[in-house]
């Protein structure tokens, strides 16, 4: 699968979860916040699509994704963005 697909998935993913997804320019890589009651998933325009994958599927990882079709492919790649999470916690 091509990282324009992957990173498609991944958004689509965030979409169903109901939390907005931006792109903005600025001094970070992303992450999701809370703005009031709103969740918010902001990524750094200027990265490379490899990277903005690894920020989604590192904040993915965290949330509950049981009530959102993810493509087995796809899910693999949250799930081992989690356990590559853990262990860094870890050490």
């Amino acid at each position: 699968m091509k990282e324009a697909e992957i990173l498609s998935h991944l958004e689509n993913i965030v979409a169903q979860m109901g939390i907005e997804l931006r792109y903005e320019k600025g001094d970070f890589k992303g992450g999701i916040c809370r703005v009031g009651e709103k969740r918010l998933f902001l990524i750094n325009q200027n990265l490379m699509p490899s990277q903005k994958i690894a920020i989604l599927t590192q904040e993915l990882s965290t949330l509950d994704l049981s009530g959102v079709y993810v493509l087995p492919a796809i899910r693999e790649m949250i799930d081992r963005a989690g356990q590559n999470r853990e262990t860094l916690e870890a050490e």
